[in-house]
């Protein structure tokens, strides 16, 4: 990524840590990252989540902060 362009989709924050393991889901024409994280907020509990995908111009996938 450092030389051939990108950016990271998703990382961890004082909300949601370790997110990762994802899968890209289509559905009806839909983009979907589905992922693990730990709930920060809830004694560090292991949650599935499930952020729709966009597209910028470049064609590079993001997802609205969580």
């Amino acid at each position: 990524m450092k030389t051939a362009g990108g950016k990271l989709v998703i990382a961890g924050d004082q909300n949601w840590h370790g997110v990762g393991h994802n899968v890209v889901v289509r559905l009806d024409d839909n983009d979907y990252l589905v992922f693990h994280g730990y709930d920060a907020k809830d004694e560090g509990r292991a949650k599935l989540r499930i952020e729709k995908i966009t597209w910028d111009n470049a064609g590079w996938a993001q997802i609205k902060k969580y």
